[in-house]
């Protein structure tokens, strides 16, 4: 079933939505393994330089993070369209983004290809802001099998709550309660929201990056790291999914990885 959705601006917030658009399973399960997670962008629409420099830097985050793919799958990598083209005007749908086509390996269910679309009137006012960067390295998660890829890979209880090992390992650290039973997931929202983000509220942590709602001051959680392993990814031996590190790195590694810091956003 295809199902397009969007985020939106609502008052000094912005909902954060995906596009579920599955279209069709590829499967190769040939041997060897992929050591370099490779994320190829390309670019249309109306993206100015500077934009597509920030989705380079969203890229570099994100491979630097997922370095290949477990059970020796010799997958190809991810290759996403991103475009930006009048929609609706300043303060409406700002985007949406999801994978289109997938591989099936038995074991796990990625993405090969997908989209993220965004609406030119507004890009102008995220990248001033600095909230870009910030949406695109969300929307980046979603097209990778963050939220889009949950129910595929068995990762939500009966109860919709996340229960993947790694994922909910890292909540544990995060929020510090060895007895988590799982990753409050977002129910609230509406399409798009629901089912695919980290609570807002009951998460536990700072403002989070793949929450519903973009705040200021983003930061990124050991969950999210962690939950890309649930989804069948090598995770940087940083971030070693049989050992799960220490708040302290998680800090140094999520916030100033690259040189990158999650930019504070301006109020909308």
């Amino acid at each position: 079933m295809n199902r397009r959705m969007s985020f939106k601006i609502f008052s000094r917030q912005c909902i954060l939505a995906v596009n579920f658009i599955f279209l069709f399973f590829s499967i190769n399960a040939t041997a060897g393994i992929m050591h370099d997670f490779d994320i190829r962008v390309s670019f249309g629409g109306t993206l100015t330089d500077s934009q597509k420099g920030i989705f380079t830097e969203a890229e570099s985050y994100w491979e630097n993070l997922i370095i290949g793919y477990r059970n020796e799958f010799d997958g190809s990598g991810l290759d996403i369209a991103a475009s930006s083209a009048p929609n609706d005007g300043v303060g409406g749908v700002l985007g949406s983004a999801g994978p289109r086509s997938l591989y099936d390996t038995g074991d796990y269910v990625y993405a090969s290809q997908g989209v993220m679309s965004f609406d030119s009137a507004d890009m102008g006012n995220m990248e001033s802001s600095g909230s870009l960067l910030n949406v695109i390295l969300h929307e980046m998660a979603h097209v990778m099998g963050f939220g889009t890829l949950w129910t595929s890979n068995d990762l939500l209880n009966d109860n919709d709550d996340y229960i993947g090992e790694f994922g909910l390992a890292g909540h544990r650290i995060d929020v510090d309660d060895a007895n988590a039973a799982f990753v409050p997931v977002e129910k609230a929202g509406g399409p798009g929201t629901a089912l695919a983000h980290w609570d807002e509220t009951d998460f536990g942590g700072s403002p989070e990056l793949m929450t519903g709602w973009l705040d200021n001051d983003i930061t990124v959680s050991l969950a999210t790291i962690n939950a890309f392993a649930d989804l069948g990814y090598v995770i940087n031996p940083l971030f070693s999914v049989e050992e799960v590190p220490e708040p302290s790195s998680i800090a140094i590694f999520a916030l100033v990885l690259l040189g990158l810091r999650a930019r504070k956003t301006n109020k909308v």
